[in-house]
C-alpha cells in the first residue's frame, strides 16, 4: 500500500473522532415521536438518547467519538407503506428535531461546513439530514423545499426505479438504465443549492450519468468495492477512480453482503471492512475514502456493530502499518473535506 506517511502524534491509537455518512436509525420514529398508537408498544415514545433495540443512539455516538452522523430518511417500498410518504417523512423529521431540542448539550443540526466546525468547537455531535430514495423529489420546487427544511444529501434511488433514475440490478440490461431527465435536472439543481448527490444504490449507467452531469463532487455514501465482493451495489475500479477524479468520496459499508467475503456472507469481520478501505485507497487514493456504516440498515452479524466498536477499525488499520494521519483521513478528514467542497 503506497500511502503518504504523516508525522506521528502522541495520542491513544485506538481513538479517532469519526464521521459516518449513513445510518437508518430514524426509522424508529416511523410511528411518530409519540410512538405507536396501537399494539404492545402503544404510547412508548422512542428516545434517540438510549435506543438499545438499534445500533445507534446519542449515548453511543458520544462515547464512540462521533463527530457527525448522517441520518437517513429511508423510504420503505411503496407497497409496504401504511401512510403517505410525506406523513412518514414528517414523523422522522419531527423525531430528530425533538431529540435536538431535548439534548442541546449533546447534538445539533448541521447544514453546512461552518455548522460542522462550530458544533465541533462546542463539543456537539453534528446531525445531517438525508433522503435514501429520492422518489419524493418529483419536481425542482419540491427539491428546493427539502433543502429549506435542512436536507443536505439525497441517495437518488433505493432498490426500485423512481422519478430520478434506476437502481443497481442483477439484470445487465437494467444496469444500463440511468437517470431520467428529471434526475439529471435534480443533480444540477443539487449542485447549485449545495446538496450532496449520492450514487449508492444507483445503476451502473446512473453512476456514469451523475459523473457526466454533476459539476461538483459526489459520493457513494454506503458502498464497497466490487473487485473484493461482486455484489451489484459495490463500485467497480473505474467508478472508484472516477469518483476520486471528481473530488468525491466512498463511505465503506459494514453490511456483510457488501463487504463480506461473498454476496451471501452473514458475517462481516473488521478485517473485511479494512480490506475494502485499503482496496479503495489503493484504487481511488487516500483522500477519497471514509465510513458509511449503514447502521440500523442491516441485521447480519458484524464485528463493528455500533459506534462503540468504531475503534476496532482504527486499531486494525494501525496493526497493518497505517500512521495516525492516514487513519484520521479515513475517520473524519476526508468527510470534512467533501462537506466543505459541496455544502460550503
Amino acid at each position: 500500500m503506497s500511502l503518504v506517511e504523516a508525522a506521528p502524534v502522541l495520542r491513544d491509537p485506538a481513538f479517532h473522532p469519526y464521521i459516518d455518512f449513513h445510518a437508518d436509525t430514524l426509522m424508529m420514529f416511523s410511528d411518530g415521536p409519540e410512538g405507536p398508537k396501537e399494539g404492545p408498544r402503544a404510547g412508548l415514545k422512542p428516545d434517540l438518547w438510549d435506543f438499545p433495540q438499534g445500533m445507534v443512539d446519542i449515548r453511543r455516538l458520544a462515547e464512540g467519538g462521533c463527530e457527525a452522523q448522517f441520518f437517513s430518511t429511508f423510504l420503505p417500498p411503496e407497497n409496504h407503506m401504511t401512510q403517505s410518504d410525506e406523513s412518514y417523512r414528517s414523523h422522522l423529521y419531527d423525531g430528530l428535531t425533538d431529540a435536538v431540542k431535548k439534548y442541546p448539550d449533546k447534538i445539533a443540526f448541521a447544514k453546512s461546513y461552518e455548522d460542522l466546525i462550530s458544533n465541533k468547537a462546542k463539543g456537539l455531535i453534528s446531525l445531517f439530514l438525508t433522503f435514501e430514495d429520492g422518489r419524493m423529489v418529483k419536481s425542482l420546487d419540491l427539491l428546493d423545499q427539502y433543502y429549506q427544511l435542512g436536507y443536505r444529501l439525497i441517495t437518488l434511488t433505493w432498490n426500485h426505479s423512481n422519478c430520478l433514475g434506476n437502481p443497481s440490478s442483477d439484470d445487465p440490461l437494467d444496469m444500463e438504465k440511468g437517470l431520467t431527465p428529471l434526475g439529471k435536472d435534480v443533480v444540477q439543481r443539487m449542485n447549485e443549492l449545495g446538496m450532496i448527490v449520492d450514487v449508492s444504490h444507483l445503476s451502473d449507467r446512473g453512476f456514469w450519468d451523475v459523473a457526466d452531469v454533476s459539476s461538483k463532487p459526489f459520493v457513494a455514501s454506503h458502498s464497497c468495492c466490487r473487485a473484493l465482493n461482486p455484489h451489484r451495489r459495490n463500485l467497480t475500479d473505474p467508478m472508484l477512480r472516477r469518483l476520486a477524479e471528481k473530488g468525491g468520496f466512498i463511505g465503506i459499508n459494514f453490511f456483510s453482503y457488501f463487504c463480506g467475503r461473498s454476496v451471501k456472507d452473514e458475517y462481516s469481520r473488521v478485517e473485511d471492512i479494512c480490506d475494502h478501505i485499503e482496496y479503495a485507497v489503493n484504487t481511488a487514493g487516500i483522500d477519497s475514502v471514509g465510513l458509511g456504516s449503514d447502521f440500523d440498515g442491516f441485521d447480519s452479524i458484524c464485528d463493528v456493530a455500533s459506534p462503540l466498536d468504531m475503534h476496532k477499525i482504527f486499531e486494525e488499520l494501525e496493526k497493518r502499518g497505517w500512521k495516525w494521519g492516514q487513519i484520521e483521513k479515513i475517520a473524519h478528514e476526508n468527510a470534512e473535506r467533501v462537506i466543505k467542497d459541496i455544502l460550503d
